[in-house]
């Protein structure tokens, strides 16, 4: 009767820690072509737009172009790119090391949908990965 009730008790904790799919529609495989000419959103109110286009990323931050940033773009293999950041342009005075030139990104298709793309990348000093959700406009 114990050796039931700890197969019960397990079996329930591998069933919840089951990743739950919040994208019904994602894709299999990632479609990672969709980064080779377009536009993205972050969010609804267009706080972050990211543009794809001819080798390069234009990340524009604040929904009146508060910064600009531009980055070359290399494919190092299907899903993976890195970026490094040739410009910034900026109505603020940046007075953090977060963005410079010259900073060099990894980024990393996990998902992909009709409408969207999952990027995760390091972040925070390389401690930690962030995942970026971005639509497509």
């Amino acid at each position: 009767m114990k050796c039931l009730i700890i197969l019960l008790l397990v079996f329930s904790i591998k069933n919840y820690s089951q990743r739950k799919n919040y994208f019904p529609d994602s894709d299999k495989n990632p479609n990672c072509s969709l980064i080779n000419n377009g536009s993205f959103n972050s969010d609804d109110k267009n706080t972050l737009k990211v543009k794809f286009h001819h080798n390069k990323m234009i990340e524009i931050l604040g929904d009146k172009e508060t910064i600009t940033i531009e980055s070359k773009l290399k494919m190092l293999d299907k899903c993976k790119f890195e970026t490094e950041i040739i410009s910034i342009k900026t109505k603020l005075e940046l007075k953090d090391d977060l963005m410079y030139l010259g900073k060099k990104t990894e980024y990393k298709i996990v998902e992909t949908g009709e409408n969207y793309i999952i990027l995760e990348y390091p972040c925070n000093d390389d401690r930690n990965t962030c995942t970026e959700i971005l639509d497509k406009e």
